[in-house]
């Protein structure tokens, strides 16, 4: 039956002519099959994106607001496109990448700012705005002269950036499979590069 078929007059009519009594019965009905409809559905199992990464939300929870809520989006659209074959997941991969020039700007940006050209303000800096000073070694150890970090530290940033940046790249003007987007939660969280460039990686030496 279509839902045009249905003669609402006729159930009006019908209704109209039973008693207080059977329109309770009526009403009483349909509310139980309504609560047996609801009892029988299976509950929607939610994973927050904390689980679906597999990472401590205590590491997580001194980091910026919009960091968060970028990292989130990119786990959603993950998992949104997740079964969808030959997905292209550079929605996501946008959302992490976003996630990690955030996390510069605050945190590395206030050292480069001090050492390197091209460091006026937070907001027009790119990833490769991070990543060039660190592809010449005289800068790393410059770095480390003056007592921000170790070269090791900067290394570590640096191959990453490289990864993401070409990655990046890919969302942008190509395709991002999912075997890419492994490798990028890979080094963001695994390698846990957002947590490193935070606790500024051990960029900035103590005392």
């Amino acid at each position: 039956m279509k839902f045009s078929d249905i003669d609402f007059s006729a159930i009006s009519r019908m209704m109209d002519n039973m008693s207080d009594e059977e329109k309770n019965k009526l009403n009483d009905m349909a509310q139980n099959m309504m609560n047996n409809m609801k009892q029988n559905e299976e509950p929607e199992e939610e994973t927050d994106f904390y689980e679906a990464l597999n990472i401590n939300e205590e590491d997580y929870a001194d980091f910026p607001g919009n960091v968060l809520d970028q990292i989130e989006a990119g786990s959603d659209l993950e998992v949104y496109y997740e079964d969808v074959k030959d997905a292209d997941f550079s929605a996501s991969a946008l959302f992490y990448a976003k996630a990690t020039l955030n996390m510069l700007r605050k945190y590395i940006y206030p050292v480069f700012k001090n050492f390197f050209d091209g460091f006026n303000n937070p907001s027009t800096t790119t990833i490769y705005s991070y990543l060039y000073p660190l592809m010449n070694e005289d800068n790393i150890h410059k770095l480390f002269d003056e007592a921000f970090g170790t070269p090791e530290g900067w290394m570590e940033l640096k191959n990453a950036l490289q990864q993401i940046y070409i990655i990046l790249n890919r969302a942008e003007y190509d395709f991002v499979s999912y075997e890419d987007l492994q490798l990028l939660k890979d080094i963001l969280f695994n390698q846990e590069i957002l947590l490193k460039i935070k606790n500024s990686i051990n960029l900035q030496s103590c005392g």
